[in-house]
């Protein structure tokens, strides 16, 4: 559970990050289709990797073919949510893309529906770990959008 959390807000945060500088000529043209795409894709993979090669570390080679591959197999599984996080965004821009809504409109969604499902977290963890969700889970969700948001403004403006 905690591995797939972590996936989900780091998936979250890097296509907001996408969504927050993408420009709506770049929706209306479809450029924003495959960058949103690209990143998802391409995060999830080095994060399997990563992942791989960290789980490697210490293996004095006493562990089967078949534990290794189960190992990789719920490596892979767990970061599903940073593969899945762009594909809000990258509907609501081909949508856009293809003349069925103002390119601005699809911008403005995939960064809201991001900042909320990032906002969410504190609720869904609570729940997930067995308790009711609380205004305290609310609130921390609250603030990890907020800090997720920021953290995708600052990632735009010192990278573009």
């Amino acid at each position: 559970m905690r591995d797939r959390t972590s996936s989900y807000i780091y998936g979250n945060i890097t296509v907001l990050a996408v969504a927050i500088a993408a420009d709506p000529e770049q929706v209306r043209h479809g450029s924003a289709v495959l960058t949103v795409l690209a990143t998802a894709v391409l995060t999830y993979l080095a994060h399997v990797l990563s992942h791989l090669v960290a789980h490697g570390l210490g293996d004095d080679g006493t562990a089967s073919d078949e534990a290794r591959r189960e190992s990789a197999a719920t490596i892979a599984r767990n970061a599903n949510p940073i593969a899945t996080s762009g594909l809000i965004p990258a509907v609501l821009y081909a949508a856009a893309w293809a003349g069925w809504l103002p390119a601005e409109w699809a911008q403005i969604a995939a960064t809201a529906i991001l900042v909320v499902r990032i906002g969410l977290v504190g609720v869904v963890v609570q729940r997930l770990g067995g308790g009711r969700p609380t205004f305290l889970g609310l609130w921390g969700g609250v603030v990890l959008a907020a800090v997720a948001f920021v953290i995708g403004a600052v990632k735009v403006v010192l990278t573009h």
